[in-house]
């Protein structure tokens, strides 16, 4: 018989990457991945929880991979190629794949904010762009079986 997979948010999952561009960025920044622990590789679902100060990201976009998050509490300010937007709970965001709008999110008010991001799992070669930092995963970045990315 099929397993059942359930889980529960929690603990936040341990980093899988040590920035090397704006360190500081990311101190405050919590992540506990909910997909991935289920077994679930061809999209990711994550909770994360940013401390005031903190950023999700680098700017950023995805040639081959959707994003979207989805704000639960706080506010948090939305940075792309067409401004600053504040999000607040219930309101969400998509960065449709190939679409050339680089964007982060980062909490500048004075409580943590919590939301949730969930992406596709591309599983050939991938391209990143940074625009604002020198910095590019252009290929060969790929996706294990577990749905992390690698260079091939």
């Amino acid at each position: 018989m099929p397993e059942t997979h359930i889980g529960r948010i929690g603990e936040a999952s341990p980093r899988t990457f040590a920035p090397v561009h704006h360190p500081e960025w990311f101190e405050g920044q919590h992540e506990q991945r909910l997909a991935r622990v289920l077994g679930v590789t061809q999209f990711g679902v994550n909770h994360l929880t940013l401390e005031p100060g903190a950023y999700l990201a680098l700017r950023h976009w995805h040639q081959q991979e959707d994003e979207f998050v989805f704000m639960l509490e706080g506010e948090r300010v939305l940075i792309d190629d067409n401004g600053e937007h504040t999000l607040t709970a219930g309101m969400y965001a998509a960065f449709p794949a190939g679409e050339a709008n680089a964007h982060h999110l980062c909490n500048r008010a004075a409580a943590p904010a919590r939301l949730l991001s969930i992406d596709t799992r591309h599983r050939a070669a991938e391209v990143i762009h940074y625009p604002d930092d020198d910095l590019s995963f252009d290929g060969p970045l790929m996706r294990d079986e577990k749905g992390d990315r690698i260079r091939t």
